[in-house]
């Protein structure tokens, strides 16, 4: 009989089999089946989770979230990252779906509980801000256009900080 492994195993990239679930699952954008995928894993200095994925074959809907493995902790941790490279954009951001995420800069905050948390990067998260207030823009600007100024004008802001115009905070 093989040797017996973890259920929540260190995630890194030397592991050949990191043993992922794969489960047919109802796509809840077009109601065709699609796939889920899971995978139990640590992360290194931070926890124990459970990483899913969807993807429907049928309208091409994908979706990408982290689940705590474990208990929550009672205090959380605060990282403040200097952006400056095109390296920092690349760093990897692990948020659970208490994270709070603040551009000073942009005098920006993304609150707690307002999002699954994902496992992305420095511009991933970005992006998703990016295509958060890109949403709904076409019938805003028809409706509401001096609202949509004022968006579109913040989305070009994000989109320098991409750009690394110049440096900025990510808390």
């Amino acid at each position: 009989m093989g040797e017996s492994k973890p259920l929540f195993r260190d995630l890194t990239a030397e592991d050949p089999d990191p043993e992922t679930t794969e489960i047919e699952s109802l796509c809840m954008n077009c109601g065709d089946n699609g796939t889920t995928r899971l995978l139990l894993t640590r992360i290194p200095f931070f926890k124990e989770v459970v990483l899913m994925s969807f993807d429907c074959p049928h309208c091409d809907f994908k979706n990408n979230e982290i689940q705590p493995g474990g208990r929550i902790e009672e205090k959380g941790v605060r990282i403040k990252l200097k952006v400056e490279t095109q390296k920092d954009l690349n760093r990897n951001v692990v948020k659970s779906d208490f994270t709070a995420i603040k551009i000073p800069e942009l005098d920006f905050e993304i609150p707690s509980q307002s999002q699954k948390g994902e496992v992305t990067t420095v511009e991933g998260v970005l992006d998703r801000i990016v295509r958060g207030l890109s949403q709904d823009q076409e019938t805003r600007r028809k409706e509401h256009a001096e609202a949509a100024a004022q968006i579109d004008a913040f989305i070009d802001k994000v989109t320098n900080l991409k750009q690394l115009e110049s440096p900025f905070t990510m808390v």
